[in-house]
């Protein structure tokens, strides 16, 4: 009887670790982790790919398993910070009722580009893209584009449901973003110790929507 309790303890053992196992953040995620910290800390130009295992307390071997240059370590932090990884990706927004949508998607960019430390990334980049224009590359072709893509796809389905009429989708996908832009990221690149409110940016989301909507609704 006694074994029997004991092979029943060891199974539930067993199954209690495993989760936990799995659970364990793979090593890539670390690696970005860790290049998003030596980053901000000595600038893209002195990160290596050395120190970046070395902070993520992995091999240099393991860190060129995964990425091959530095290059892409950065077109993968983009791909992260503007939520285009598979497993990060919001819900695709049913068309219907546009205000809605582009409301939940408004603030879904303000609370990215808010963010501290990816607003200190973009000082890193703006800084260094002159002497690594392959950091703007990676930025658009990694974040920037398909986030667009995705707001675009969206707006389409409201002109197919007939809630929108928009000529040019490319310039209204710029536009909305843009007027969020404009009010709480760009004065943070030029400003320090900028500060906002959650109002401040729920009136600018709200002003961006409400604009979109006298232009374009049905």
């Amino acid at each position: 009887m006694r074994d029997t309790e004991n092979t029943a303890t060891a199974e539930t053992d067993k199954h209690q670790a495993g989760p936990a196992k799995r659970g364990r953040r793979p090593k890539r995620s670390e690696v970005l982790d860790a290049a998003v910290e030596e980053i901000l800390e000595k600038g893209y130009a002195a990160a290596t790919l050395a120190m970046i295992a070395e902070r993520a307390n992995v091999s240099t071997a393991t860190v060129f398993k995964h990425f091959r240059t530095k290059a892409e370590i950065f077109g993968a932090i983009m791909r992260r910070v503007w939520g285009n990884e598979e497993e990060s990706l919001p819900p695709e927004l049913e068309p219907g009722n546009p205000r809605a949508g582009l409301t939940a998607i408004g603030h879904d960019y303000a609370a990215t580009v808010t963010d501290p430390k990816i607003r200190a990334l973009f000082r890193v980049m703006i800084a260094e893209v002159p002497r690594f224009p392959e950091l703007g590359q990676e930025l658009y072709e990694k974040g920037k584009r398909p986030y667009l893509d995705r707001l675009r796809t969206y707006l389409e389905a409201e002109v197919a449901a007939g809630t929108l009429a928009i000529a040019d989708l490319d310039l209204a996908v710029r536009q909305f973003l843009g007027m969020i832009n404009d009010v709480i990221f760009w004065p943070h690149m030029l400003v320090v110790d900028l500060a906002e409110t959650t109002a401040d940016i729920d009136r600018v989301v709200d002003g961006a929507v409400e604009t979109m909507i006298r232009a374009h609704a049905r």
